[in-house]
């Protein structure tokens, strides 16, 4: 075991984090922090500690607060923080709502997202990949199926933006204003969707949010602690890992031009009227 220091809030590492990945695995790959925690970088032991029962994920809630201070999340633990049997319980109730039926159905709506965002800046020639294409399409796609106005999606967001950061500076004093924007705008998107949920309850719609109140599983549901914490993840988890898989995606193109060419190379030929090459 080696003497890497490993800070996850330096800022270097947050700039380009894989010098230190490839250091860690090559010279510390099973890591005791001094903050108190374990970090594992290599494939095999990562996938052993996920797949050991003895290592459990609910009381890291309850490190970080003791940690950093801050408070429960509002609307409490998601699925990616419960044990069996309730993490089992809820994914099982939740697939329920994730059907391959019911997430073709997106599938023109995300079509109109995307060509609508495009057609917006096709006189311009140019864009903000991240603020005017990769930021709005997660927030208006979750959006639409959990069934929130259109009137709300600029509020959801600033939540989800307010939220993700958060998330980055978890180990920031909870006075820090990331911390502290977090913390509000997790809290009054807890409180947005409790008015939502009592909507659906009485009126439900063709919508997501009215399939997770109605799922079910040997007679179990969902409490409305766990719908809160289950829609505030598919709004946080949603959006930052797209809008992520978009920026990230288009950098690794440009940097490896051949794969772009590949990728264009099909659609291109069908527009020329030839058969496209196999890729």
């Amino acid at each position: 075991m080696g003497n890497v220091e490993f800070n996850p809030m330096d800022p270097a590492f947050i700039e380009d984090p894989y010098p230190t990945y490839h250091l860690l695995r090559s010279e510390d790959p099973v890591h005791h922090n001094p903050l108190g925690f374990w970090v594992l970088t290599r494939y095999d032991d990562v996938v052993a500690a996920l797949r050991d029962p003895r290592l459990i994920k609910e009381p890291i809630a309850a490190f970080v607060a003791a940690r950093t201070g801050a408070p429960a999340p509002a609307g409490g633990l998601s699925m990616l923080d419960r044990d069996p049997p309730d993490h089992t319980r809820l994914r099982g109730l939740v697939n329920k709502a994730f059907t391959p039926r019911v997430v073709e159905k997106l599938r023109p709506d995300i079509q109109d997202v995307v060509d609508g965002l495009l057609a917006k800046v096709q006189d311009t020639h140019s864009m903000d990949l991240m603020e005017e294409f990769a930021f709005p399409i997660p927030v208006i796609v979750i959006c639409q199926m959990l069934g929130v106005p259109v009137e709300d999606r600029e509020r959801f967001k600033k939540w989800g933006l307010d939220i993700a950061r958060g998330l980055d500076a978890i180990m920031l004093p909870p006075d820090s204003d990331v911390v502290r924007r977090s913390t509000q705008s997790r809290q009054e998107l807890a409180e947005y969707f409790r008015q939502l949920i009592a909507q659906r309850r009485s009126s439900p719609r063709d919508d997501l949010l009215s399939g997770l109140i109605a799922a079910e599983e040997a007679g179990d549901k969902l409490s409305e602690t766990e719908l809160l914490a289950t829609c505030i993840l598919l709004l946080v988890a949603g959006h930052e890992t797209t809008v992520n898989l978009i920026g990230n995606g288009t950098l690794a193109l440009l940097r490896h031009p051949e794969q772009l060419r590949r990728l264009r190379g099909p659609r291109a030929d069908r527009k020329r009227g030839r058969r496209a090459a196999p890729v």
